[in-house]
């Protein structure tokens, strides 16, 4: 059977995927050459999430890009007002700034101020020509995962050198612009933490412009050996905005990963967090607060993979829907035979604002060991009734007592932060964003 007499959803999407690479004229990084092609390939085979498929059976992404987007070709813009550049660095002074214009990393007005020897900065295509990252990227069994692996030019690799503790955060801005046109952007980053050392991430997902914007990312963490690693992910994209980012995270022995998702805006995003701990001793933490409104949607998965014994897991994911949005919460937890005495917990609550309102929530547990603590749910209903009304029993108005019913709620997850600038600044975008 021909490629053309095969059926697949999202046909156009894969059509647009095998005109690029006929395009692309040998422009693009060739160390990732034979991954691209069995990426490509994986996609004429596969095509894309349809109705039915379980993994993406509430959030209709092939549809919301289909719709809307040319990935045929490379976006061109790729400038910042200056304005904006020069007031994100006011903001961030001390810090390791660097910026994303619609995928592209822009080296030109990004700041590293952590010394060389302990942070490690250095393009994609420079560090594949040294090591090989097919390994990195060579899972397609996620379509979107595939499409990124198709059309990824560049990106960054950034290391924290062994023994290494680096102070000062390394802030990302990834920033979608556009001209009046719909655009798009693929982003390719690694991050390693070697041996002993430890490090703050702190990214900013942001876009402007009045018309649509695709962004598809992927980010691997490799954790290394008693290494820890805090990565925190404040999404605002716009209202047409439709993002997918697939985070892949590896640690090994006595090494800690803690990651912070705080989405606030945006049409479509999906959030994939993947997590495999393959030493013992390790620590995994997860945490996520999505606040949905209008018609935007928000869909957060999470995998953690417990492969070796004596290691610890803890996820809390929490989600206000309004008005006619709609979030998705699956969290799964797996348990290898190896890994005996695991302490796995998860928890994922959900408050609903409006009758229109949409949440679905599916935690899932698997266990092949027998010496294990492990526990997940979820809750999901509308505002306490009983505190709105002991607040107003004490002399405090209804809305006030509303909101400070809703800020306790949300507020589980933000206390989690340990940045406390970031802390700060986290809590004023919720409270404004939820009208508090």
């Amino acid at each position: 059977m021909s490629d053309l007499d095969k059926k697949i959803f999202g046909q156009e999407l894969v059509d647009q995927a095998a005109q690029f690479v006929a395009n692309m004229n040998g422009s693009a990084i060739p160390q990732l050459g034979e991954n691209r092609k069995k990426a490509l390939n994986f996609l004429k085979d596969h095509g894309f999430p349809g109705p039915r498929a379980e993994e993406y059976k509430f959030t209709k992404l092939t549809k919301a890009i289909s719709k809307n987007f040319d990935l045929s070709k490379y976006t061109d813009i790729n400038e910042l007002p200056q304005e904006l550049i020069n007031d994100i660095k006011a903001k961030h002074e001390g810090a390791n700034v660097l910026f994303f214009v619609n995928g592209k990393y822009d080296t030109e007005n990004s700041i590293v101020v952590s010394p060389t020897e302990q942070l490690k900065i250095e393009s994609l295509k420079d560090y594949a020509a040294e090591n090989d990252v097919n390994e990195l990227f060579k899972d397609d069994s996620d379509p979107f995962a595939a499409q990124n692996n198709v059309y990824a030019n560049d990106g960054v690799v950034a290391q924290i050198a062994k023994g290494k503790v680096v102070a000062a955060p390394v802030i990302c801005y990834y920033i979608s612009v556009n001209d009046g046109n719909a655009n798009h952007g693929f982003i390719k980053n690694i991050y390693v933490a070697n041996e002993n050392s430890q490090a703050d991430f702190v990214h900013f997902h942001l876009s402007f412009g009045n018309e649509s914007t695709f962004i598809n990312e992927s980010k691997n963490y490799i954790v290394k050996q008693n290494a820890r690693v805090s990565l925190y992910k404040i999404q605002e994209e716009s209202p047409k905005a439709v993002y997918i980012g697939n985070t892949k995270v590896y640690q090994e022995r006595d090494s800690t990963f803690s990651s912070y998702v705080f989405t606030l805006d945006g049409e479509v995003v999906r959030n994939n967090l993947h997590i495999e701990v393959d030493g013992e001793g390790c620590e995994s933490n997860m945490y996520g607060l999505y606040l949905t409104k209008g018609k935007s949607h928000v869909d957060n998965h999470t995998t953690v993979d417990h492969r070796k014994p004596n290691c610890n897991s803890n996820e809390l994911y929490k989600g206000v829907m309004d008005d006619q949005s709609r979030g998705v919460f699956n969290g799964k937890i797996f348990v290898q035979q190896e890994a005996q005495k695991t302490n796995a917990f998860q928890s994922n609550g959900n408050i609903l604002l409006s009758d229109d309102a949409v949440v679905n929530t599916k935690p899932q547990l698997e266990i092949w060991a027998d010496d294990v603590k492990c526990s997940h749910g979820c809750t999901t209903g509308q505002l306490d009734e009983e505190a709105i009304f002991y607040l107003r029993s004490r002399g405090i108005d209804k809305d006030k007592a509303r909101s400070m019913v809703l800020l306790a709620n949300v507020a589980e997850v933000i206390e989690k932060v340990n940045l406390g600038w970031l802390k700060m600044e986290i809590t004023d975008k919720v409270i404004a964003r939820l009208n508090i």
